[in-house]
């Protein structure tokens, strides 16, 4: 639909002119033009599952360890000093399009091996943003050495933030909270509009899983961010209770665990999946789901199924405007 692709990307640019408006600096730091935040709040004390971590400033100078933290960086107008960078692989397309938009040439580490914390400690930043950093246990002693850490709070795990609670987070670590609130609210405008486009959504269950090499993951369990979904209108099945970030495995002698009134199968790993998709597809128990028999079901491929796996500012719009027609092909 015309109209719903075209609110998804104008919410991608009003993000990247709220980032213009705050501007940022040649060297990294945060540029004069808040866009209505100012620096209170400071000494800012944050619990997490390793301990405190204090902000005695408003930080100018931000360092991040990976690329959800730098999408949330850059939707809130921040050029960080340093950020990690998996060889020579380039950015998603989002990320890539809001470095342009601020014409930001960024400094990178390899982080083929790991956290480079010789590279972060020599680029001296002020506040180290981690909200989604997969290797903390390992890696957070290491990093409050050299700044605060920004992450999850103390009686939380990594799964329980949405992309709505890491920017906010980020946003309040860095004096930022303003516009991180117009962030979150200009992506979740996006995706009102394109629900009340779509009535036909509103109440119908929906199953996501994923092909991973060793397992079908049912992705869309209670407790998980399945906010891309039920922010359309969607709900979750019954036998979504049933699994949890440390049970999520679907055997394949229990595929009808997938089905719902909209079932989506992402493969982000291509023919490396479990089952590729002609495999699936020709799969009795598969074939026997209604969801199957009524072509009420769709296959995601990389593009999209790895940024919905890890949902940023920047990646949110830009999946929903991909999203919607093949939604709209599944719901008829």
């Amino acid at each position: 639909m015309t109209t719903t692709k075209t609110r998804g990307a104008a919410a991608i640019a009003t993000i990247a002119a709220l980032t213009l408006v705050a501007g940022c600096s040649a060297s990294g730091q945060l540029a004069d033009g808040s866009g209505g935040d100012v620096a209170q709040g400071f000494p800012l004390t944050l619990e997490n599952p390793w301990g405190t971590t204090t902000i005695e400033t408003k930080p100018t100078t931000v360092a991040v360890i990976d690329a959800v933290d730098l999408d949330i960086a850059l939707a809130l107008g921040v050029e960080p000093i340093l950020s990690s960078r998996y060889a020579d692989n380039a950015f998603e397309p989002w990320t890539e399009d809001a470095l342009a938009a601020m014409n930001i040439d960024l400094k990178t580490y390899d982080s083929t091996d790991g956290t480079d914390y010789i590279a972060i400690a020599a680029a001296d930043p002020d506040v180290i943003l981690a909200t989604s950093g997969w290797t903390l246990d390992d890696d957070y002693d290491k990093l409050a050495e050299i700044a605060p850490v920004v992450t999850w709070g103390k009686d939380q795990e990594l799964t329980d933030l949405t992309w709505a609670d890491r920017t906010l987070l980020a946003g309040k670590a860095l004096g930022l909270e303003a516009r991180a609130e117009k962030v979150v609210a200009e992506v979740e405008g996006a995706f009102a509009a394109a629900s009340e486009s779509h009535p036909e959504w509103q109440g119908a269950t929906l199953t996501y899983s994923v092909m991973h090499p060793s397992q079908i993951s049912y992705v869309t369990y209670e407790g998980s961010d399945v906010s891309f979904f039920t922010d359309l209108g969607f709900v979750l099945p019954e036998q979504a209770s049933e699994f949890s970030d440390a049970n999520n495995a679907v055997s394949i002698e229990n595929i009808d665990m997938l089905e719902a009134d909209v079932l989506l199968v992402g493969y982000p790993f291509g023919d490396e999946g479990i089952l590729t998709q002609s495999a699936l597809e020709s799969n009795a128990l598969f074939q026997q789901l209604p969801a199957v028999k009524e072509g009420r079901y769709g296959i995601l491929g990389d593009d999209v199924a790895s940024p919905l796996a890890y949902p940023t500012p920047l990646s949110q719009p830009w999946v929903l405007d991909r999203m919607v027609p093949q939604l709209e092909a599944v719901v008829k």
